[in-house]
């Protein structure tokens, strides 16, 4: 992927705490605060969405939940796509919660279908007991 080269001061505290999770998660200063910028340009796009660490990797979140914004999705996307089913589901689920989900996967389809589907794939390769 190309890429364009930006010079950035960061602050002392800041740049320790990235040098931090590069060494810990053993990738570049570059690609951690890449994908720290990525994260919080996407909350900011879809207030309610967090991030959280998974075995899998990095995961939208829907905040006030331990939710997969993919677990949702799978759930909208077999009852139709009908948001009225989506709300009996997950009836604890407030309003802003459910569209904090479906903002996140208006914005990146992709990144939820490829969840949802590895997730389904998952599920089917469990034996049974």
């Amino acid at each position: 992927m190309a890429t364009d080269v930006k010079t950035l001061r960061f602050r002392r505290e800041l740049r320790r705490e990235i040098d931090r999770i590069a060494r810990r998660t053993r990738r570049s200063f570059s690609e951690v605060t890449q994908d720290l910028l990525e994260e919080a340009l996407k909350m900011r796009k879809c207030p309610g969405i967090y991030f959280h660490d998974e075995p899998a990797g990095r995961e939208a979140k829907i905040s006030g939940t331990g939710l997969g914004v993919w677990e949702v999705i799978s759930v909208y996307q077999s009852g139709s796509k009908s948001a009225k089913k989506l709300k009996k589901h997950f009836h604890w689920l407030s309003e802003a919660q459910l569209k904090a989900a479906l903002t996140y996967y208006n914005a990146w389809p992709e990144e939820i279908d490829d969840l949802v589907e590895d997730n389904q794939s998952a599920a089917l390769e469990v034996p049974e007991a």
